[in-house]
């Protein structure tokens, strides 16, 4: 099957000031890991499943939703994301829910799709978390268009509220993942470049649109973005106004959206904790590495960046470790690795 060509998953440069001294810079973050708690750096002790809906937002616009979840063993049915990208999740699996789960849900990049970082989506399945992701209509690798642009600014917050809203709805009408959510929990939010911007939007942030200065949602519990682009400024200082906990993370390399612009929106944060993750050879691409197995180079693609798959388990293991911290789990955070190839700045 001919594969389709990703360049669009980036998005345009964003450039902005870096304060160099916010925060305390640390390399060594963690004494050691706390004996009872599950080793984040690898594979939880569930098997991802996954499935995929069509459903209509609150703006009238239709989405493609997938859903990642915990299952008690893996099916025989491998998914094909699309029928363009094989995954590790299983679709012929039922939800393990004798319990309500975690909740986070996934912000694609510009021009990019739902499973763009699966490795991530995935992994968090397998520690006992539900994952929602939807595409953001307009702005996909199948369906971008520019003249969508102001609109698509203004809806994807929307988008991942209105995905939530559909997910808690399938648990508590007995649908696809029956008694997996309870909507009162809320969720965590997180995103890829443009998906880093409706993370940072959702979660809290204060917005330069004219009358859309707050598309937050008031469940979020916790914010992740990953190489986020401020939209051309329209995130700056507004990052002030996130009160839960944040974990930012971005490339030194990366040329679209630049350390200088991403540490410029975390400077500006004023939440305990947050924390700060610099990886000095990841690039762009490199929390998207679908891009680069579809051709694409530079930026996070090639051998002269952080192995893949060196990147991505440093990712799963950071991420991991910092949502169950900020969803209670005492010493959590305790396992953010420890390497020459990320530098923590953290204020707790």
């Amino acid at each position: 099957m001919t594969m389709l060509s990703l360049p669009a998953l980036l998005m345009l440069p964003a450039c902005g000031g870096k304060d160099p001294d916010a925060g305390t810079t640390s390399e060594d973050t963690a004494e050691a890991t706390t004996p009872d708690l599950p080793d984040y750096s690898q594979p939880g002790p569930y098997a991802p499943g996954t499935l995929s809906a069509e459903i209509t937002g609150s703006t009238g616009v239709s989405l493609t939703v997938q859903i990642w979840f915990p299952a008690d063993a893996p099916g025989s049915e491998t998914v094909t994301y699309d029928g363009l990208y094989g995954g590790n999740a299983t679709t012929d699996v039922t939800p393990s829910c004798e319990t309500s789960r975690p909740v986070m849900l996934f912000s694609h990049g510009y021009g990019g799709v739902r499973w763009q970082s699966g490795f991530l989506v995935e992994h968090l399945a397998s520690h006992g978390y539900i994952v929602v992701a939807p595409d953001h209509t307009y702005n996909t690798v199948f369906d971008d268009d520019d003249a969508k642009f102001e609109e698509v600014v203004v809806r994807r917050p929307q988008d991942i509220a209105d995905s939530f809203n559909w997910a808690a709805d399938q648990s508590a009408d007995g649908g696809l993942i029956a008694g997996c959510i309870n909507e009162s929990d809320g969720y965590a939010v997180s995103g890829h470049s443009f998906g880093g911007y409706t993370a940072y939007a959702t979660g809290g942030a204060t917005l330069n649109l004219t009358g859309s200065s707050d598309l937050s949602d008031d469940r979020v519990w916790a914010v992740i973005p990953m190489a986020p682009w401020d939209v051309g400024g329209t995130i700056t200082d507004g990052t002030a106004d996130i009160t839960v906990p944040l974990m930012s993370l971005s490339g030194t390399r990366d040329d679209t959206t630049t350390w200088d612009s991403v540490s410029s929106m975390y400077a500006a944060a004023t939440v305990t904790p947050r924390y700060s993750g610099e990886f000095p050879d990841a690039g762009h691409y490199s929390f998207s590495p679908i891009a680069c197995d579809f051709g694409n180079v530079g930026d996070g693609c090639g051998d002269d960046f952080i192995a893949l798959n060196d990147f991505t388990a440093l990712v799963n293991t950071a991420v991991t470790a910092f949502l169950e911290e900020a969803r209670g789990v005492t010493g959590a955070i305790t396992q953010l690795p420890e390497s020459d190839d990320v530098i923590w700045e953290m204020t707790e």
